[in-house]
């Protein structure tokens, strides 16, 4: 958690290779609880698909948590276009907050909580989500509630990044404590988080490589 933050659209990470291992996706259906599409309905036929890898990670994780409390998946596979989408809609919230960004500036800031498809010079790039190794997580208690961590997942453009982050200070130690058990148990079974979204985790992507010092990432985009 207080390990140094590199950021997903780092050159360090988008330049490590792809091994493409084939995997399937498969739908978390009847294995994982999840949420309503998020962010918009065009991702309602693929929110719940993953990784198979991925899943029997997640499987582990949520046997390992305390009695009565479950994951609740808000997000897994992004297709591509999608990506985009979600990219350009932040990109016009940054700008609408800060207009005279230039083009890369604004690029760069909208980054930092959307990883885009493709570099600012037009180099497909392999976003965790549309890997299908990535998921955006939660903690749920015995009646379905979500844990208290501070904020939720579907405000994460509503509120400052700082409030994003894994290690914020200002919340509660409640809050601060449901963050870490979440982070502990993903770390556990291999995922690595994203420091800059407490909620997001992922294994198998360049991310997830350049986290782990392995020398390829096994998952790339799915379009």
């Amino acid at each position: 958690m207080d390990t140094p933050h590199t950021d997903i659209s780092a050159p360090m990470v988008i330049n490590i290779p792809i091994k493409e291992s084939n995997e399937a996706l498969v739908s978390i259906d009847g294995h994982i609880d999840y949420g309503p599409p998020p962010e918009s309905p065009l991702t309602r036929a693929n929110y719940k698909l993953l990784r198979e890898q991925v899943l029997v990670k997640l499987l582990k994780v949520e046997a390992g948590l305390p009695t009565g409390l479950k994951l609740r998946l808000y997000e897994g596979y992004r297709s591509p276009s999608f990506q985009q989408q979600l990219f350009i809609q932040h990109m016009q919230r940054v700008l609408s907050a800060e207009p005279k960004l230039n083009r890369e500036q604004s690029y760069r800031k909208t980054a930092l909580l959307v990883a885009p498809t493709e570099t600012i010079d037009g180099k497909p790039l392999s976003p965790p989500h549309s890997t299908g190794g990535a998921v955006d997580i939660e903690i749920i208690d015995s009646k379905g509630k979500v844990l208290d961590f501070g904020m939720e997942v579907k405000d994460w453009h509503k509120v400052s990044n700082g409030l994003c982050c894994s290690n914020c200070a200002d919340i509660s130690l409640r809050a601060q404590n449901n963050r870490l058990l979440l982070a502990s148990a993903m770390l556990k079974e291999g995922f690595v988080n994203y420091t800059r979204e407490w909620w997001h985790f992922s294994y198998g992507d360049q991310y997830w490589a350049y986290s782990t010092e392995a020398s390829h990432a096994v998952y790339g985009r799915i379009e």
